[in-house]
């Protein structure tokens, strides 16, 4: 048999060639997948919580010890406690607004789309829930810090600490940059991927035939 013959048979057993797939079996690993995922997302808004109050605490500890830009460091703990709020907020009307979907695989599939679409779009805001508001105290605190040093400091002590407190400005500045950076490469790399994969199996199941046990 010649290539041009055989490449004429496959063409023709082609269309009656088909793979059916194990219903149960992609439901079981589709709700794996979004278990574990919301688990991560769990944990990461828990350490995210944890770690602003505490900084949330410590700026209004030393805020209502000290005497001098007490109101800065207040401000700053308002806004790190604001972040907290947020997330706290957001878990809790997301909870409340969560569609019901029901148990087949196409719900669970959208379910997870779902959740996947609502974390790309926190992380790829994450410049103002997250990043602007301490980054905004931080500035008021060192601002007010620098304009207190410039009416009592004279002399190279005033240069030396004018330097310092830029340097940190510049160091929070390369800091909050570097965690925005991180979260548009965490979209980029897995959430994208996995939202295009969830919608390109939800449209695959929505325009095919009742998936089935496997066979050829």
């Amino acid at each position: 048999m010649t290539f041009d013959e055989l490449q004429e048979t496959w063409q023709s057993q082609q269309s009656s060639f088909k793979i059916k797939i194990d219903s149960d079996l992609l439901l079981k690993e589709i709700q794996r997948n979004k278990k574990h995922f919301e688990y991560t997302v769990l944990w990461r808004d828990l350490r995210e919580i944890v770690a602003g109050l505490a900084v949330a605490i410590f700026f209004l500890y030393y805020g209502l010890k000290s005497d001098a830009c007490a109101w800065a460091l207040l401000l700053l703990a308002f806004l790190c406690a604001g972040v907290v709020v947020f997330l706290i907020a957001d878990r809790l009307v997301q909870k409340k607004k969560k569609p019901r979907f029901g148990d087949s695989l196409v719900d669970c599939i959208q379910s997870s789309l779902a959740n996947v679409e609502h974390q790309v779009w926190l992380l790829k805001n994450v410049l103002w829930w997250y990043l602007l508001p301490p980054g905004i105290g931080i500035v008021i605190f060192v601002g007010s810090v620098m304009l207190k040093i410039i009416q009592n400091v004279r002399g190279k002590g005033l240069v030396d600490i004018l330097l310092f407190l830029f340097a940190y400005l510049v160091g929070s500045f390369l800091l909050f940059w570097g965690v925005y950076y991180l979260n548009q490469w965490a979209v980029r790399k897995y959430l994208i991927p996995r939202k295009e994969e969830l919608e390109h199996l939800l449209h695959g199941l929505e325009n095919s035939p009742t998936v089935t046990t496997a066979e050829m």
